[in-house]
């Protein structure tokens, strides 16, 4: 799956504009936030790393609000790289996200994982509020 390709998967009316110049791009539009991150790990600890750097440096905008979410992850990978469980990656990509995106992952109402072969190993993440005055 291409760059372009992905972003169109993730956004239906267009191509994303990515902000970040390191492992971790994020784009904002109507509301929603999407993520790419080019590491692929079960490891919290790494996501959390990562992600919140980003967030610190890069990206600070972003606030964590209430309200339910619905975040969609897509893991791809090689036919190389490791294999992860699901359900792993997709709880390292939310404890990474809490106090940043959201203030909880309980706040999560729907999650939505999947796993496809692509170019190269790294998460895909959409957060979109349920309510769009979450705040």
């Amino acid at each position: 799956m291409t760059d372009q390709a992905a972003d169109r998967y993730t956004l239906q009316d267009g191509v994303l504009e990515w902000t970040g110049r390191g492992k971790v791009q994020a784009a904002t539009p109507n509301g929603s936030l999407h993520l790419r991150v080019d590491a692929l790990t079960s490891q919290s600890r790494r996501f959390k790393t990562l992600i919140g750097e980003f967030f610190r440096t890069e990206f600070k905008r972003v606030r964590p609000k209430w309200g339910p979410y619905e975040v969609t992850i897509i893991i791809e990978r090689t036919e190389n790289s490791p294999v992860h469980d699901v359900d792993n990656v997709a709880k390292a990509v939310l404890d990474a996200l809490t106090g940043v995106v959201f203030h909880d992952d309980s706040q999560v109402e729907r999650l939505h994982v999947e796993k496809v072969l692509g170019e190269r190993a790294r998460v895909r993440v959409r957060a979109v509020p349920l309510v769009p005055e979450a705040a």
